[in-house]
């Protein structure tokens, strides 16, 4: 039988977050099962001053200025009933969590992106059943969210959109409620930018936009809740295996071999370990009485790897999706035998030393 469980995910841009407005965004999340906060401003190896549990995508330094930019933060509450774990970052703006069986993609795109940049950020993210996407897109969509105009950006997403499963959920949860209010020229302007789109099937939603909630920020709190049958969603992710949902990821490993990025490397794992080594020692030195969460250990000590590879050596793309179409077996039977040709003719001597290289130049195959 179908057990019935309720999940809130709240949503806000803070401009630059500062530690002591963290409490008081929380105050006003208590039903919330977590709290996911973009464009933090939050530079490695920060953490905040509260005990719900945090990830993060830092951001990146400012030049001359004591701060960053950008950054995705997620707050989880402790009395979350779910297992919650970071997957991989599919690009350098998203943070992605498994929160029991949804997969949640939050972002910061900024504005400075081109259109076909941003789409590229849009389409590295894996589609898969159970996911959500929101955060701060930077992005107008018109009527499809009740917003007053369509901006270049929103037309692209909008393309984008049409190819794929998702709905849009401020349209029909939260129809022209604008999530974004400031003022220029002494005139108010607002739009919606902020947004959830998902592909899961959703029990009861609710889209709450604190309008009249100010935070010290011209974004407004988004609060999304549903309920949803535990076992047909679990149901609907047991053919995925966790290995393959996320593109496989390639860096120029090559380059540790430099002073320099190696150095990068070391030390940016150091600082950025240092929560989790904390994490580890209070385990050890106080066991508790059920069993760590060793998947959530694992996926962030990961997640803390694949950040150090990122700002040391940086990563590639991977092989098109064609290559392995194309890489048969045959021609890997061919390319092994041509290796082989090649070390017999590096080793022989006299007449075999021609025959060897006959078969290497011929690309015959015995």
């Amino acid at each position: 039988m179908s057990e019935v469980q309720r999940l809130s995910i709240s949503l806000w841009n803070a401009n630059g977050l500062r530690t002591t407005t963290v409490h008081e965004v929380l105050s006003h999340c208590l039903s919330s099962t977590l709290l996911f906060i973009t464009e933090t401003w939050l530079l490695s190896p920060s953490l905040l001053p509260t005990d719900w549990m945090q990830y993060h995508v830092y951001g990146v330094p400012v030049p001359s200025a004591n701060r960053g930019s950008m950054g995705v933060t997620a707050l989880v509450s402790p009395s979350c009933p779910f297992p919650v774990s970071q997957l991989p970052s599919p690009n350098r703006y998203t943070l992605s969590l498994k929160v029991g069986p949804f997969r949640i993609h939050c972002l910061y795109v900024p504005p400075p992106l081109s259109n076909s940049e941003f789409v590229n950020v849009l389409s590295s993210i894996p589609s898969l059943p159970n996911s959500f996407i929101c955060g701060d897109f930077n992005a107008r969509l018109g009527d499809l969210t009740g917003d007053a105009l369509v901006s270049p950006r929103g037309a692209a997403m909008a393309r984008w959109l049409s190819d794929r499963p998702l709905t849009v959920l401020n349209g029909p949860l939260a129809h022209g409620i604008p999530t974004w209010v400031g003022f220029r020229d002494d005139r108010e302007m607002s739009s919606i930018i902020d947004m959830f789109l998902t592909n899961a099937s959703l029990m009861s939603p609710r889209l709450d936009i604190a309008s009249d909630l100010s935070l010290g920020s011209d974004h407004r709190l988004l609060t999304l809740s549903f309920s949803f049958a535990q076992s047909s969603a679990s149901e609907s992710m047991s053919d995925t295996n966790d290995a393959t949902l996320h593109p496989r990821r390639l860096w120029n490993l090559s380059r540790l071999g430099e002073p320099d990025p190696c150095q990068l490397y070391q030390d940016t794992f150091r600082s950025s370990s240092a929560p989790l080594l904390s994490q580890l020692k209070r385990l050890v030195q106080h066991p508790p009485s059920s069993r760590p969460p060793i998947d959530d250990l694992n996926a962030s000590l990961n997640n803390i790897i694949y950040r150090s590879l990122d700002s040391s050596v940086g990563d590639r793309p991977p092989r098109p999706s064609h290559w392995k179409k194309y890489w048969t077996q045959q021609l890997q039977d061919a390319a092994d035998f041509r290796n082989r040709c090649y070390r017999r003719w590096r080793r022989a001597f006299g007449i075999d030393k021609v025959y060897w290289w006959h078969l290497l130049c011929s690309g015959k195959v015995i």
